[in-house]
């Protein structure tokens, strides 16, 4: 899973993540990790900060909205709200552009503890960045 680091919103909803991933099926990295280029490879440069990315263990990259259905299908609990997403795939990417495209002032409006918080859980997970 590669994100934005320097967002506190991205850094936020990775680390919820992590915490649904009870099979801990998943690693962050930082999209400002070195390692995070050529795991990108396949997606090119300029749209890389747009959004967040999965990375399968074939190298194949979904990302965005239409990485969702696959997150959810990795998480316990979710794999019916990830069927909704995939049978939608037009109103899920819609929703994670507006939110993707609001990140930073929606970030802003993030308690400092909660990145925080944030932060912590990426590292006890083995964020590398």
């Amino acid at each position: 899973m590669v994100y934005d680091h320097d967002c506190g919103l991205c850094r936020v909803v990775a680390a919820l993540v992590l915490v649904a991933d009870r099979r801990r099926r998943l690693v962050p990295l930082a999209m400002q990790d070195p390692e995070a280029a050529g795991l990108l490879a396949p997606v090119p440069t300029e749209a890389r900060p747009r959004s967040w990315h999965l990375v399968a263990p074939d190298r194949r990259v979904a990302s965005g909205g239409a990485a969702v259905p696959a997150l959810c299908q990795l998480l316990p609990g979710f794999a019916l709200l990830g069927v909704l997403c995939g049978a939608a795939p037009n109103m899920t990417e819609r929703v994670y552009a507006g939110l993707a495209g609001n990140r930073r002032r929606i970030g802003r409006r993030i308690p400092g503890r909660v990145v925080g918080w944030a932060t912590a859980v990426l590292r006890r997970h083995g964020e590398q960045r």
